[in-house]
């Protein structure tokens, strides 16, 4: 039986993160992974989707560039060669087991299960070890409803091999929107079943708001405060009952996509007979992200934290380092942006304004809303719907949420000057390009010459200025 310092669990961007730091600091360190290498991000998730996102944005480019005074004629659809495309894209970021062992790394490809508190087998194969990561990664939830058999999740549509005429998403998540924007921008048509009064419950609801009205503006079709009741075959797709409103509704789709979320599933590495405690989303953890068994650690997903890849990295490196030096490296989570990649872009850091008042900060608001603005009518994209939350005694930002096709880069704006504690007289000081994505930004910490962020109820969201 081979015997390790530390085994890790799982190839994504949480156990290669793990798998690098305990090489870095000299264990003798195996990972474990049914394959293929690089987790979710890399084969079904991150990179894959954004790729799509892209090509559906190119195609939307392509299909309205007459109205800029380009004329190209007849637009086709390759779906096979978006494929394709897709395809050569994940091949390319795909880590390889050879250049894992070039770094120390003993990998080891198959489903990797406990059999013991100190072995983890692997197609048969024992591996012995002191200390474990697990960062086996999550599995899409599948909503409990007669005919579920029927739903596609968002590992299989990302990889369709026929284009779909329609597409229907229940769940009204972060996935949801991402793909509902890629798919509307390629043709399909495209339906969003949400079950909550509005969509993305993560964010201000004015800020989700902006999103599904601009998203309809595009032709995405909500239906809120949904509850799907059953699914069957259809001649042209699937037929799905819903409650819509208090009333009995049916439609048909080519394609059904279940998008509610994703959740770590302890039977995937046999970790029922270890007697782990479990949390909402994952495993339970503490601060130095040990389980309750304390030998094993877990990271991304399976620890059931924030589902953001740059998490899952950090926390690969914080559980190796823990279950190899000693609980010395807590997660810092606190100031981590994450962008969704929907049509237009989102961005949030921080704080809601609802989070505010339990974390004892007396918050004040400052909106802006880019629509109609000098750079949207001349470049022909929405400039987009900012917000931002102040700690209303000190001036410092707190949270941001924005809706903008720029939102992945001005929103890592936002987080550096909220971990940075810089205050807001500086940022609305700084004169900006113009016209610009960033202008309405800037503006957006001082509305008005000499304005100060108020308090939520008295303040309206404040119209662009050409």
């Amino acid at each position: 039986m081979e015997r390790f310092d530390l085994v890790v669990v799982g190839a994504g961007a949480a156990g290669l993160s793990a798998a690098r730091t305990a090489a870095g600091l000299g264990a003798r360190v195996a990972l474990a992974d049914r394959g293929p290498l690089g987790g979710l991000c890399a084969n079904r998730g991150c990179i894959p989707k954004k790729a799509l996102v892209t090509a559906g944005h190119v195609h939307r480019l392509v299909r309205t560039a007459g109205g800029f005074g380009t004329f190209s004629g007849p637009v086709r659809l390759d779906w096979d060669a978006v494929q394709q495309r897709q395809n050569e894209i994940v091949d390319a970021h795909r880590p390889t087991a050879a250049d894992l062992e070039k770094r120390g790394i003993h990998v080891a490809i198959g489903e990797a299960r406990f059999t013991d508190p100190h072995v983890v087998e692997v197609n048969g194969h024992p591996l012995r070890a002191e200390r474990f990561v697990i960062a086996a990664g999550s599995q899409p939830v599948i909503p409990e409803v007669p005919g579920c058999e029927l739903l596609i999740t968002s590992d299989q549509l990302l990889f369709l091999p026929e284009f779909p005429a329609s597409l229907t998403f229940v769940g009204a998540g972060p996935v949801a929107l991402e793909l509902a924007g890629a798919f509307n921008d390629f043709g399909t048509r495209v339906t969003v079943l949400a079950r909550d009064a509005e969509i993305l419950p993560g964010l201000d609801a004015d800020v989700a708001r902006n999103l599904r009205k601009r998203m309809e503006e595009r032709g995405v079709t909500f239906r809120l405060q949904t509850d799907v009741t059953s699914l069957a075959r259809a001649a042209d797709g699937v037929r799905i009952a819903f409650y819509s409103a208090g009333m009995a509704n049916e439609m048909t789709s080519r394609q059904v996509c279940a998008a509610v979320g994703r959740r770590f599933h302890p039977r995937t590495i046999g970790a029922a007979r270890i007697g782990f405690e479990m949390g909402r989303l994952g495993l339970r953890t503490n601060a130095y992200l040990a389980t309750s068994v304390p030998h094993i650690y877990a990271a991304g997903d399976a620890a059931g934290n924030r589902q953001l890849s740059t998490v899952a990295a950090h926390e690969g490196y914080v559980a190796a380092s823990n279950a190899l030096r000693g609980d010395t490296e807590r997660a810092d989570e606190a100031v981590i942006p994450q962008v969704l990649s929907t049509t237009p872009t989102v961005g949030l850091v921080g704080m809601t304004y609802g989070e505010a008042p339990a974390r004892g900060i007396q918050a004040a608001v400052a909106r802006h809303d880019a629509k109609g603005s000098s750079f949207s009518v001349t470049t022909g994209e929405d400039a987009g719907y900012f917000k931002l939350i102040f700690d209303q005694d000190s001036r410092r930002l707190v949270g941001a949420q924005m809706v903008s096709p720029a939102a992945e880069e001005l929103i890592q704006l936002c987080a550096l000057a909220i971990r940075a504690r810089v205050p807001a007289s500086l940022v609305e000081t700084q004169l900006p390009v113009h016209p610009s994505r960033t202008d309405h930004l800037i503006r957006t910490f001082a509305p008005e010459p000499g304005a100060v962020p108020r308090p939520v109820a008295d303040v309206g969201v404040v119209e662009s200025r050409p």
